[in-house]
């Protein structure tokens, strides 16, 4: 029986049991990470034949229809790629924690009046 998955936000964990396959559809940049069992990764228009064993990641190099099929119990994750607005939203929450700590430390080092 094949899944058919569509990529949230960041990751995404899955279970497939021996012989059940996932397809994924114009899924370029995404990552397979192992957690357990042995995958074989099929792209589409790609002679390579891709077998992810555990604590192995392979990314997507392609658009197009990917099947990840389970040569044994299987669990994995599916890490979405980073896109340039999640290093934007990044970079601003640490410029904005440095300046808070920055105003933080500045105002413990303010005498304060002892009356």
């Amino acid at each position: 029986m094949a899944k058919t998955v569509s990529l949230t936000r960041h990751s995404r964990r899955s279970v497939l049991n021996r012989r059940e396959t996932l397809v994924l559809e114009n899924a370029q940049g995404t990552i397979i990470a192992v957690d357990r069992g042995c995958l074989w990764v099929t792209l589409e228009r790609d002679l390579r034949d891709i077998v992810l064993v555990k604590g192995m990641r392979f990314q997507i190099d392609r658009s197009g229809r990917t099947i990840i099929a389970a040569e044994a119990d299987s669990t994995l994750r599916l890490l979405a790629p980073e896109t340039s607005r999640d290093r934007v939203v990044a970079a601003i929450g640490r410029a904005v924690a440095q300046a808070l700590n920055g105003w933080a430390g500045r105002l413990a080092q303010r005498a304060v009046p002892y009356f």
